[in-house]
């Protein structure tokens, strides 16, 4: 595996591994850790997924080949103790990473990393198995996308699909976030569709015993908005995305030692919807259990 991975901050200072989501990038995560951050004692690194922009696709998506990615940088850069930031998919990789090498780990953030909610079959065992099947048979039989035909086309699809984006940091991601499709026929997004399969048996279940096990100070961070991701995302009859009542509440509470914030004015993607005051809270928290 090849992987890219882009580094900010000060080359000397206090270490932070940044995992972005799934058809994410991390160059989406680089107005979170504004100019302001040079000035900090922190060396931010972000790592491109595998499967996503430059870094090698592959037929191996399984958590826990993530997971050892995160561990190739650090050993590559040289790090033993550092602070974790995972978005979405991040999120998910971070905290099993935070889980079981609490050693290592000073300090977590996890933004939006605890959906999706519930679901209505959930529980329901014969219903839980069809879905396993229908998500490896969506892994086996994968459309082509269809190609767009420019850079302008890219970023408004990302702005129908974030309308909270601000239309210059569309226009800035587009190129982050695309290739030339085979032939030159346009572009196409630059992630492996496989990549989603990271998913396939996926259980809150499972997570919890993780949660459950993080030493770390952490920090969770939810967008009040991100029903609307969830909802289109994982469509299904009677599903609005939302959490039931008290659901956040206790996945929360399975952490030991955290501080939870809501932002009001985003959805799923915080970082796209108010990056500043992302980061902002991510460096209050920082300087009080890292620095």
């Amino acid at each position: 595996m090849q992987l890219n991975v882009l580094e900010i901050g000060a080359p000397a200072g206090l270490p932070i591994v940044c995992v972005h989501g799934l058809r994410d990038s991390p160059h989406a995560l680089t107005p979170v850790f504004s100019r302001a951050w040079e000035e900090l004692p922190y060396r931010v690194l972000l790592p491109e997924l595998r499967g996503h922009g430059l870094s090698g696709p592959t037929s191996a998506y399984a958590m826990s080949n993530f997971i050892l990615d995160v561990f190739d940088v650090l050993d590559h850069a040289g790090v033993n103790e550092f602070a974790l930031f995972g978005h979405s998919l991040g999120g998910h990789v971070v905290t099993k990473l935070a889980a079981m090498w609490p050693e290592r780990v000073r300090a977590l953030i996890v933004v939006e990393g605890l959906g999706p909610p519930s679901r209505p079959h959930e529980g329901d065992e014969r219903t839980e198995v069809q879905s396993y099947r229908l998500m490896l048979e969506q892994r086996a039989h994968l459309r082509i996308p269809k190609p767009m035909p420019d850079l302008a086309e890219a970023a408004r699809r990302l702005r129908r699909n974030n309308p909270r984006l601000d239309p210059e940091e569309a226009t800035r991601l587009a190129p982050h976030l695309t290739r030339k499709a085979p032939g030159d026929a346009g572009l196409i997004w630059s992630f492996d569709t496989r990549a989603a399969s990271v998913f396939v048996g996926n259980s809150h279940r499972d997570n919890q015993k993780f949660w459950r096990q993080v030493q770390a100070p952490t920090c969770i961070i939810s967008g009040n908005l991100a029903h609307e991701y969830w909802g289109r995302e994982m469509s299904a009859e009677n599903y609005t995305g939302r959490y039931a009542d008290g659901e956040l509440a206790s996945r929360v509470a399975q952490f030991k030692n955290h501080e939870h914030h809501g932002f009001d004015q985003s959805g799923h993607m915080v970082h796209y919807d108010e990056p500043d005051r992302l980061g902002q809270t991510i460096r209050a928290f920082l300087e009080k259990h890292y620095v």
